[in-house]
C-alpha cells in the first residue's frame, strides 16, 4: 500500500511525499500519481513529526477531575488507590480507548503506559493503530505476600505473547516508596532476561527523596543505581529533585528522563530544572502523566507548559527553546527506543501529523515551529499517520462517538 501526499508544506516549502508501506520513500517537488495507490491532497496543510508520550497511565481518564487541589500522597491514598482497587477489565479497556482517541487527535502515535490490566490497554492500542510500551506495574507496599503475587504476575506478563508488532512489553515499578528491594531486584532481573526497557517514577517529590535518605541512607537515584536498575534501557518519570551526583549517575548510565511538567505543577511536586539538565547532557523526553493529574493528554499543552516551566524555574529567558522542546517531544524518544522516526525524511518511519494552515492559531504561517509549542492545540491537527497508516483523516475518526458512549457507560460506577 502506497500513499502520495500532494503539495504539503514542509519547512515552509510545498512538496510531494510518497509513503510506501510504513516508510517515507520519497520527498520531491513533484511525484507522479501513478506511483501510489492513494492520494491525499495536502494544500492548506503542513507536515511535522508526530509526538511520543513517554509517561502516562492511560486508563486514568476514569479519574479525570477527581481529587483536585491535593498533593501527590494525599491524592493517591485518598482518591486514587481506593478506586483503583475496584477497577474492572471492561472499565480499563474503554478508558484506555478514550485516552488513545484523545492522544491521536492531538498527534501522538506512541505512548509509554504504566498501569494494571495491561492486556486491556494493549487491546485498545492495537484496535486504534498506535504504538505502545506496555507494562504490568509492580508495587507490593513492602508486603511479602504481595511481593510473591507480583513476581508471579510480572513473570506471566512478560512470557505472554502479543500478536501486534506495535506493542512492546516493558517492566515497570511504581516507585521506591511502594516497591520493596526484593521486588525491585526481581524487576531488574526480569528486564535483563527479556532485554526489556524498565520504567519507574523517580524523585517526583521532596518527600520521596527525604524518606529514601532516612530509610536507606541514599537518594532514590543512588538507591536504584546500587540495586542495578539504572541502565541505558531505563525510563525515569519526573526526576524533579535530582542532586548533582544523581544527575551524574543518570547521565553515565544513559537513562531517559520522561519530563511531566503539568502534573508536577498541578500536584505542587516542584519544577524540574530543565535548562540545567540539558546543559549537563541528560536525555529528556516528554510525557503527560495520567489524565487524573494533568488533566489533559495533549502534547501541545505539555510542550507549552514545559517551555514556560523551564523559563520560570531557571529565571532564564533562553531556557526551553522551541527546538529543544520539539526535539524532546518528537525525536528523543524514538532515538532512545531505536525507532527510525522523529523527522520527515526519506527512509524514516512514517509517523507524522498534518496541520490545518487555515487555523487561526497557526498564523502567520512563517513561524510554525513556534506555533507548535506556544499556540497550537489539538484542533490544528487534521490527519495523523502512525507507521504508515492514517489513523485520523480530516479530523475524522470513524468510531469516536461509539468510544465516548462506551466510556460513559463504563465509568458510571467510578463517578
Amino acid at each position: 500500500m502506497s500513499t502520495l501526499i500532494r503539495h504539503v508544506l514542509l519547512d515552509n516549502k510545498p512538496v510531494d511525499i510518497l509513503i510506501n508501506h510504513n516508510k517515507i520513500e520519497k520527498i520531491a517537488d513533484h511525484i507522479p500519481t501513478a506511483l501510489s495507490d492513494e492520494i491525499i491532497m495536502g494544500e492548506g496543510k503542513a507536515i511535522t513529526p508526530a509526538f511520543y508520550n513517554m509517561h502516562t497511565h492511560s486508563a486514568m481518564t476514569l479519574f479525570r477531575g477527581i481529587g483536585e487541589d491535593k498533593n501527590l500522597f494525599d491524592w493517591l491514598q485518598t482518591d486514587i488507590w481506593p478506586r483503583e482497587e475496584k477497577l474492572t477489565n471492561e472499565q480499563v479497556y474503554h478508558a484506555s480507548k478514550l485516552s488513545i482517541l484523545e492522544m491521536i487527535k492531538s498527534g501522538t502515535v506512541l505512548f509509554n503506559d504504566m498501569y494494571p490490566f495491561a492486556a486491556q490497554t494493549e487491546k485498545a492500542a492495537d484496535e486504534m493503530g498506535v504504538k505502545m510500551l506496555s507494562s504490568c506495574v509492580a508495587f507490593d507496599l513492602f508486603n511479602p505476600k504481595m511481593t510473591e503475587e507480583k513476581k508471579k504476575s510480572m513473570t506471566e506478563f512478560m512470557e505472554r505473547k502479543i500478536s501486534s508488532s506495535f506493542i512492546k512489553k516493558t517492566v515497570s515499578c511504581h516507585a521506591v516508596y511502594t516497591v520493596s528491594e526484593e521486588l525491585l531486584c526481581f524487576a531488574r532481573d526480569l528486564a535483563l532476561k527479556h532485554h526489556s526497557f524498565l520504567h519507574i517514577h523517580l524523585a517526583e517529590t521532596q518527600k520521596e527523596v527525604s524518606d529514601s535518605i532516612e530509610k536507606t541512607g541514599l537518594t532514590p537515584t543512588a538507591y536504584l543505581d546500587k540495586l542495578g536498575l539504572l541502565t541505558n534501557k531505563t525510563i525515569l518519570a519526573h526526576c524533579v529533585w535530582l542532586n548533582e551526583e544523581d544527575r551524574k549517575i543518570i547521565k553515565e548510565r544513559g537513562c531517559l528522563i520522561a519530563h511531566c511538567p503539568t502534573s508536577n505543577l498541578k500536584l505542587n511536586s516542584g519544577q524540574m530544572p530543565f535548562n540545567l539538565y540539558k546543559e549537563e547532557g541528560l536525555k529528556i523526553s516528554l510525557g503527560t502523566d495520567g489524565a487524573s493529574s494533568n488533566n489533559s493528554l495533549s502534547m501541545f499543552s505539555e510542550m507549552k507548559i514545559a517551555a514556560l516551566s523551564a523559563k520560570g524555574q531557571s529565571q532564564n529567558i533562553t531556557a526551553g527553546k522551541v527546538d529543544q522542546i520539539l526535539h524532546m517531544s518528537q525525536k528523543e524518544a524514538p532515538q532512545f527506543l531505536g525507532i527510525n522516526a522523529g523527522e520527515i525524511a526519506e527512509g524514516t518511519i512514517a509517523d507524522f501529523i498534518l496541520l490545518d494552515l487555515n487555523n487561526t492559531q497557526l498564523q502567520p504561517q512563517s513561524y510554525l515551529k513556534s506555533h507548535l509549542v506556544y499556540s497550537a492545540e489539538s484542533n490544528c491537527v487534521t490527519d495523523v499517520c502512525s507507521n504508515g497508516r492514517f489513523i485520523l483523516k480530516d479530523k475524522y475518526h470513524p468510531f469516536e462517538n461509539e468510544i465516548i458512549d462506551s466510556f460513559l457507560k463504563a465509568s458510571k460506577s467510578i463517578l
